[in-house]
């Protein structure tokens, strides 16, 4: 079976200033370091002429909720524009616990990074209310960071200022197709709501008023860091499907994939394609920032890219 999201690969244009801004604004540190090996083209989707650096920053050494950058040496777009914003499908943003969501969104911009707004105020259920601020980093890759306001102890203590990766959105056309893949992969939902209040189109940052369907899933109902989120504007069904699945590849910016472990590939893979994924590919290699593995990268309902590692 399937782990929780173990790591995030994020692709970015200046490798040593997202170093600098990750550690500045959310306090997370170099792991590891390295090259871009050539062999890795045909599962992470890039020309294997082109070279590359990667590192692995997290926030603490538990291993989970990891961030991996790569950075190519020829220029790459933005994933998310105004032009995609309410008709995109893929990888949307990272989401980060925080014990004051104020003084780490005035951290994300003092390191370069931007926020549209403070945080806002909402009410994630009758026992959670948060407050939440979406930020950008340097290279425009969206971060919502938030702190309890009611209901921290029912996600447990937070060792650092600023959590590991707690979730990875998902912009969808089809929620309930994206709900229905990763709940056969082990997620259970966390919530289910439509959220439609005043102050949502300022907590998104978005130039009109706003209605969206938001899932939050759960590994195995209780792994905390890992999760995935699905989200879907309400009321665009006027507008084209407009899926990121072939930008999100190197040296284009923003996320990239999402990695898993597996403690049976070849069965996970099976998996996956018998819910509908779509195998890119799969061999054994040094895989960056983890070890020798043999891994399968695949497209999950949204195009969005999934790294699947079994450790040798």
């Amino acid at each position: 079976m399937l782990s929780e999201v173990k790591l995030v690969t994020l692709g970015v244009s200046d490798l040593e200033r997202a170093l600098s801004f990750y550690s500045q604004a959310l306090g997370y540190r170099l792991q590891a370091r390295g090259d871009i090996p050539a062999e890795l083209a045909a599962l992470w989707r890039f020309d294997p002429a082109l070279r590359g650096r990667w590192a692995v920053i997290a926030a603490d050494d538990s291993g989970l909720g990891r961030i991996r950058l790569l950075q190519f040496d020829a220029p790459g777009q933005r994933l998310w524009h105004a032009g995609n914003l309410y008709n995109g499908s893929g990888y949307y943003a990272l989401n980060f616990r925080c014990r004051d969501a104020l003084a780490t969104m005035q951290a994300v911009t003092a390191a370069g990074g931007s926020s549209a707004h403070e945080p806002s105020y909402w009410e994630v259920s009758e026992q959670v209310a948060v407050r939440d601020s979406i930020n950008d980093d340097p290279d425009g890759i969206r971060l919502d960071v938030f702190s309890y306001e009611r209901g921290g102890e029912l996600r447990g203590a937070l060792e650092t200022e600023v959590s590991v990766v707690q979730t990875i959105a998902i912009a969808t056309r089809d929620v309930a197709r994206s709900v229905a893949f990763y709940q056969a992969l082990g997620f259970e939902t966390l919530f289910d709501r439509v959220l439609d209040f005043p102050e949502l189109q300022a907590l998104l940052g978005t130039d009109r008023p706003v209605k969206i369907h938001n899932v939050n899933l759960i590994k195995d109902g209780h792994i905390v860091p890992g999760r995935v989120e699905m989200f879907a504007y309400l009321e665009m069904e006027h507008l084209p499907d407009a899926p990121l699945r072939d930008a999100a590849v190197p040296p284009n910016i923003g996320i990239l994939s999402a990695s898993l472990r597996s403690d049976d590939l070849d069965a996970d893979v099976a998996r996956v394609l018998t819910l509908g994924g779509q195998l890119i590919a799969q061999q054994v290699v040094e895989l960056p920032g983890v070890g020798r593995c043999a891994v399968a990268s695949a497209f999950g309902p949204d195009g969005e890219q999934l790294e699947l590692f079994q450790p040798q």
